[in-house]
């Protein structure tokens, strides 16, 4: 298998609306690799190369902030353009659409889509692969990869397990390789993937097989905007051979009960194992059950805990286990009746179903190889001192102050070290610290009440002593008021007399008035009688003169 070594760019397929995301680290707790995300901001970011497109924070964010980047409007605006595309659907179709899945695929024919293939036989394709690997290769141990988020981990995180991939396509990309060699009529036609998943994109990126990754969500919305009714579309089948057993491919453990048919012993060397809880930390541990020889020969795993079935881009994430299992078993009796006489008679229906897929599988046809991307993974361990001085940092000075509660999305006081060290957060995050820095502003509140109390209860004693004060200056105030009241009395008997007084003054100025007024006209009398005598002395002095002459 060949193995190449990659700091490439992985293409976006997991988006967040900045509108709705509230930056409550909801995908940061439930994220299986948590160093994708950045949590540093008002909003949260994505690094798309560390994001291994599982979708489980899709699933989680209640505000609907996470999206999947699918490629509907591309499919839409390449059949418009009169572009020939083929269809391949995941097994998971029967559940998202149970009972109108044939209809839903005739609605897709009227959109333009020409024909349609089933996943299911790919998978049937894929476990004659895997089990011809093991046949002939004698492999200590065999991973499974229908689901691209595991190859994806594997890729970037845990690069020692490349070489234990199986070194085959998917069930996907076996259907993909199946019409592009065997059907020519539709080889060179653009091929969409009805999918219950994100991380096919990533598939198709890597491989360079597969054009558009178009999800039952984007679809069901696409026919509700439109007014669908599934009822009326016409049936459509698919056009390569049925499947047997593989249509069961997208339920947790799907390949082993395919693979029983086969090797009726394989469940013993197998192990089972789905779920983002569940199937990361057993691939953190594997390497080392290799080194001590206690692992199992084929390992059978899927991202999401109730499979492809109730993958996030399905229509199930709201629904019972047992609704969408339904749909997928009561086909898996139908396609087992086709290949077989009787239930159960697994030896017929190999040996039937053998020879139809003869005639679809060739020996390297099918060969996938792997990129080892761990080059893009850069996150940076603190030393011990620097462990310390985060710890100091985000208020964790003491054993007991590492509550490890998880509120911060990384399930430990550590990781949330770790992701300030990286500026892959903040500390204002912490539970403690939040709860630490209240507590002390508190305190700091607290203290300066009890100041600002004393203060007040000694502004009250002075307002007191101030109202005593004001109550003593009344008093004298009462008592000036009584005297001059007293004196204002007093001074209005003086005002009386001396208007007395004034009245006596005022007759005898009118008296000294008319004295003086008699004195003038005296004086203007005298003044005229001296002026007459003047005149009467010059008129003597004129006479005399007279006399004289």
């Amino acid at each position: 298998m060949e193995t190449k070594t990659s700091v490439s760019s992985l293409v976006p397929v997991i988006g967040v609306d900045k509108d709705k995301c509230v930056n409550c680290h909801m995908c940061i707790a439930v994220c299986p690799v948590k160093y994708c995300i950045d949590g540093q901001g008002e909003k949260v970011a994505i690094n798309h190369d560390l994001c291994i497109a599982c979708g489980t924070c899709v699933r989680a964010c209640k505000q609907k902030a996470r999206t999947i980047l699918d490629d509907l409007d591309a499919l839409l605006a390449a059949l418009a353009a009169g572009e020939k595309v083929v269809a391949i659907a995941a097994p998971a179709i029967v559940s998202s659409f149970p009972g109108t899945w044939r209809n839903f695929m005739g609605w897709l024919k009227r959109l333009g889509v020409s024909a349609f293939f089933d996943v299911g036989f790919g998978a049937e394709l894929t476990v004659k692969s895997y089990l011809r690997h093991i046949k002939e290769n004698s492999p200590k141990l065999v991973i499974a990869q229908p689901c691209p988020a595991i190859v994806s981990y594997v890729e970037i995180y845990r690069p020692e397990l490349i070489g234990r991939l199986a070194p085959a396509d998917s069930p996907m990309l076996h259907t993909v390789k199946l019409i592009k060699e065997y059907w020519p009529q539709w080889s060179g036609h653009k091929v969409m993937v009805i999918s219950p998943c994100a991380a096919k994109k990533r598939e198709f990126q890597e491989t360079g097989l597969g054009d558009f990754n178009v999800t039952f969500t984007a679809l069901a919305a696409l026919m509700e905007k439109r007014a669908v009714d599934l009822s009326k579309e016409q049936a459509v089948d698919f056009e390569n051979p049925p499947a047997e057993r593989g249509v069961i491919f997208s339920s947790p453990g799907g390949l082993l009960r395919t693979a029983l048919r086969e090797v009726p012993g394989i469940a013993s060397v197998a192990r089972k194992i789905e779920g983002p809880e569940l199937v990361y930390p057993y691939l953190d541990k594997l390497a080392d059950s290799v080194e001590k020889g206690i692992n199992p020969l084929l390992v059978d795993c899927l991202n999401c805990e109730y499979g492809c079935n109730a993958g996030p881009g399905t229509l199930n994430l709201e629904k019972s286990p047992d609704e969408f299992e339904n749909a997928i078993e009561s086909r898996r009796a139908e396609a087992e009746r086709r290949y077989a006489r009787r239930p159960g008679s697994d030896k017929a229906a190999a040996r039937k179903l053998g020879k139809v897929l003869d005639k679809y599988w060739r020996p390297g046809l099918y060969a996938r190889g792997y990129v080892d991307r761990s080059a893009n993974y850069r996150l940076v361990m603190p030393t011990k001192a620097q462990f310390i001085e985060l710890y100091d940092s985000l208020l964790k000075a003491k054993p007991e102050d590492h509550l490890n509660c998880a509120s911060c999305g990384y399930k430990s006081c550590e990781g949330m070290a770790i992701a300030v060290f990286n500026g892959l957060n903040k500390v204002e995050n912490c539970h403690l610290y939040r709860q630490k820095v209240i507590e002390k502003e508190k305190a700091l509140i607290l203290d300066s009440s009890t100041r600002l109390h004393k203060e007040i209860e000694g502004a009250t004693g002075a307002i007191n002593h101030i109202r005593s004060t004001l109550s003593e200056l009344g008093m004298a105030s009462e008592s000036q008021f009584v005297a001059l009241q007293e004196s204002s009395a007093a001074i209005e008997e003086m005002t009386a007399t001396l208007g007395s007084a004034s009245g006596l003054a005022s007759g005898k100025r009118d008296q000294v008035d008319r004295l003086a007024t008699a004195v003038r006209g005296g004086e203007n009398d005298m003044t005229a009688t001296v002026d007459a005598i003047r005149r009467v002395s010059q008129g003597v002095t004129g006479i005399s003169e007279m006399t004289a002459v």
